[in-house]
């Protein structure tokens, strides 16, 4: 016995018209997508001077110059950026300016290291911009570790001496928003 094949159908006016709407759709799509990419999403722009492994080296030698060892800790990383910054530049400059700002002046993405040895509160942090700069360093402490102590006046010195020299920054160049003080 055969089997009936099935009737083709033949497209009529209005299937010619929604194919060409959809083709239409589809291009406008394409092109606004095209148009605004690196508007709606500027980390597809970054300029990714340096990759994980060379921001490893940079913070490594970075922590060296400040005579840390780091014999004996794991490593660990993640690239990250400042979301609260990149928010609030985006709502109160606009999208444009936005991506021009966080393209060039300022450093948004980042990689960031941790050294740390486990059941141990010593760690080291370190923060490497897409362009090679040291963006943030931290070294903590536990809190029952031997330190001198410092009054508010010779912990700005300090602070100002290190940006100075280590971080090759002039502290005249930033504003001093405020300070406080823990003593435990």
């Amino acid at each position: 016995m055969a089997k009936a094949l099935p009737m083709k159908e033949k497209l009529h006016a209005c299937d010619y018209r929604f194919i060409l709407t959809c083709l239409v759709l589809f291009g406008a799509a394409a092109w606004y997508s095209t148009q605004n990419f690196y508007r709606a999403f500027p980390e597809a722009s970054i300029d990714f001077r340096v990759d994980r492994d060379d921001a490893r080296s940079l913070a490594e030698r970075f922590l060296a110059g400040q005579h840390y060892n780091l014999t004996g800790y794991r490593q660990a990383s993640r690239f990250d950026f400042d979301d609260r910054t990149k928010t609030f530049i985006e709502r109160e400059a606009g999208l444009e300016e936005a991506n021009g700002l966080m393209g060039s002046r300022l450093q948004m993405w980042r990689w960031d290291y941790r050294w740390f040895q486990p059941q141990r509160k010593e760690e080291f942090r370190a923060a490497v911009t897409v362009t090679g700069e040291i963006a943030g360093f931290a070294h903590e402490l536990p809190e029952d570790a031997a330190r001198s102590d410092a009054t508010t006046a010779e912990a700005r010195i300090l602070a100002e001496n290190f940006l100075r020299a280590r971080m090759h920054r002039d502290p005249a160049g930033l504003e001093f928003v405020e300070v406080s003080e823990t003593a435990r």
